[in-house]
């Protein structure tokens, strides 16, 4: 039954084609003023109109008063080469910036594009510490993927209880892709216990979702539940879809 569902769509940069709205700043090691919201503000709107000239003026200048949503912003039109010319060190060196401030999007970019080598030299140790941090620091996508090197034993030794407590932290935020990974994990009892009525109850939401082989995971536990444990099954993957059920990815 394993299988990965496709990553989801991410951040600003790297992780689709466009500018998100703006990413949640942690409430704890970046503070960001009045003036630099309206500034990052302004940016994504006007980004959205397609009028990047005013997107990167307005990222200028929130990033010019030191603001890491705003160095983050700015570095995303450098590397797509929006408003400005493409400038992928630019971008790097920016990102860098609002990643030494622990902005979780930066540290998170900065690790798939020193995987990639995209920019830097690739380096996947370099890659791994800043996954972690971003992954530390609450991104959802930086958990995922933290917790499939420990599952693979990619890059990290495989450890199969730190899949778990990784997948399980993108799961409560709503991952489908982690909520079916974590649910394989009781179902193949990896680094939790075997337990077919915990893994249907991961797998149910992003089944109800539509991911194909979620749907075909789900059904694979009903042929393996006995009846009292499928109504179990069934109540819990509903107590878990009003927790955890929020994300669409």
């Amino acid at each position: 039954m394993r299988h990965t569902i496709p990553p989801p769509f991410l951040s600003c940069i790297l992780r689709g084609t466009v500018l998100c709205t703006m990413p949640k700043i942690p409430e704890q090691g970046i503070f960001m003023s009045v003036s630099t919201a309206s500034f990052n503000e302004a940016g994504i709107l006007a980004y959205n109109d397609g009028n990047y000239a005013e997107a990167f003026k307005q990222f200028d200048a929130a990033a010019r008063t030191g603001d890491p949503a705003g160095q983050h912003l700015l570095a995303s039109l450098y590397y797509q080469g929006h408003g400005v010319t493409q400038d992928v060190p630019k971008a790097v060196e920016l990102f860098t910036a609002a990643a030494q401030a622990g902005f979780p999007p930066s540290l998170a970019n900065l690790a798939l594009m020193y995987a990639s080598g995209d920019g830097v030299v690739q380096d996947m140790a370099q890659s791994l510490a800043y996954g972690r941090q971003a992954a530390e620091a609450g991104d959802g996508q930086s958990q995922f993927n933290l917790a499939q090197a420990y599952r693979k034993g990619v890059d990290v030794p495989q450890d199969f209880a730190e899949a778990a407590f990784w997948y399980k932290q993108a799961a409560e935020a709503g991952s489908l892709s982690a909520q079916n990974e974590y649910g394989l994990l009781y179902a193949q009892g990896q680094g939790v216990e075997l337990d077919y009525v915990q893994a249907y109850a991961w797998i149910a939401m992003p089944a109800e979702a539509g991911s194909a082989q979620s749907i075909k995971n789900r059904d694979q536990l009903l042929e393996i539940l006995t009846p009292s444990q499928q109504q179990a099954a069934r109540a819990l993957a509903a107590e878990y879809a009003a927790q955890y059920g929020v994300n669409p990815h």
